[in-house]
């Protein structure tokens, strides 16, 4: 009974409301006097709930002397309050984001991220809402939180590059393992994730070994361009070394 009244207090019942509801629900075609006692809301308040639940349209009062109340089905109601939450998120996600993609400042702001939950939660959040490539540097430990987010992005068509600071396969898009993750992980102390998204946002995270973690997001087009193109490096770095082998390696290492 808790969880139901929580809930409803989430659709904007009140304490009161909602118990009255679910006592109608239990017991219909009952006087407001009735419906105080069925319910264990004092009498001198029972009207003005009922008067509330009347204007949210979730109950009815019969035309009978004395006056009776009885509720509407909950699926009605459940349907009805869905295609409402739904058309003003519609409208909403329109609205928002015409205004914020209209606000050219925002092209300038960088973001801060803290603590790996958040940092992941935001990452796959860009993941989700991918719409056309996606360049990823990622390293073992955090291929598992976000794996099921590219899968459904490669199922939407959209293309992705990933190199891999591991031994990690998805079998989607274009896959690259770097291959120097121990020597890496020894100089940096740290593991670090760089997702370049859609030409237009990028997130580069910073994990350290002794737990804390940092990141930044930025709609910045150069610092976007830059994530990208340091991913992209890699790439040809790694395709260089998988050519040339030996001596691609002594190049890359005496710089």
């Amino acid at each position: 009974m808790k969880n139901i009244l929580a809930h409803l207090k989430h659709l904007n019942f009140t304490q009161y409301e909602s118990m009255a509801y679910l006592a109608l629900l239990k017991q219909s075609r009952v006087t407001g006097y009735e419906l105080a006692k069925n319910s264990g809301i004092p009498a001198s308040k029972i009207y003005a709930v009922l008067i509330k639940l009347i204007e949210k349209d979730v109950i009815l009062a019969l035309d009978s002397e004395p006056v009776k109340y009885t509720p509407i089905p909950p699926d009605d109601i459940i349907a009805r309050m869905k295609g409402d939450y739904l058309q003003s998120f519609d409208f909403l996600s329109q609205s928002l984001n015409d205004i914020y993609q209209n606000e050219q400042i925002t092209d300038h702001y960088i973001w801060n991220l803290s603590g790996r939950q958040e940092i992941m939660r935001r990452i796959i959040e860009f993941i989700d809402h991918s719409q056309n490539s996606i360049y990823l540097s990622v390293w073992d430990e955090e291929v598992a939180a976000i794996k099921e987010s590219l899968y459904r992005a490669h199922n939407r068509g959209v293309k992705i590059s990933i190199v891999h600071y591991g031994k990690s396969h998805l079998g989607i898009g274009q896959e690259y393992r770097h291959g120097r993750e121990h020597q890496i992980r020894q100089q940096r102390g740290a593991k670090r994730i760089a997702l370049e998204v859609d030409e237009d946002k990028v997130v580069l995270a910073h994990f350290l070994d002794g737990g804390d973690s940092n990141a930044l997001w930025t709609n910045n087009t150069g610092l976007v361009l830059l994530a990208k193109d340091y991913i992209i490096h890699d790439i040809y770095t790694i395709r260089m070394a998988e050519k040339f082998g030996h001596e691609a390696m002594e190049i890359f290492e005496s710089h």
